[in-house]
């Protein structure tokens, strides 16, 4: 059993200054890894939802790519892309060319300055 003074100076080291120093010691060091533990999270929730973004942009690619590979597979599909991408046609087609009108020619009159726009400029306020 402990004497009366030996509980006085536990309670006084313990709730005293030097007690409640170590207490904000051990808080501050538990806040701190509270503190690097959600900064951790937060970044891995950012790097997860840029991941998921980045992988629905893939699989909409892929779809696209599929698209365009069924196309290909059929005769009219291949033989459109070769049309389109070389610029060639069957034995006796024909091409027709279709010219634009060209476009009347606007003359632009001379403006005339007036003398006030002159000395407004000459200052350079203008």
């Amino acid at each position: 059993m402990m004497r009366m003074s030996d509980k006085r100076l536990v309670r006084r080291i313990l709730f005293g200054k030097i007690g409640l120093l170590v207490l904000f010691i051990i808080f501050v060091l538990f806040a701190k890894g509270t503190w690097s533990v959600y900064q951790k999270a937060r970044f891995a929730k950012e790097n997860q939802i840029q991941a998921e973004q980045e992988l629905k942009s893939l699989y909409d690619h892929e779809t696209t790519l599929s698209a365009e590979l069924n196309k290909l597979n059929t005769p009219r599909g291949l033989e459109e892309e070769i049309r389109h991408k070389f610029d060639v046609g069957r034995e006796g087609e024909e091409m027709i060319v279709l010219v634009d009108t060209p476009a009347a020619e606007v003359q632009e009159e001379p403006k005339t300055v007036s003398t006030w726009e002159k000395i407004v400029s000459f200052f350079g306020f203008k």
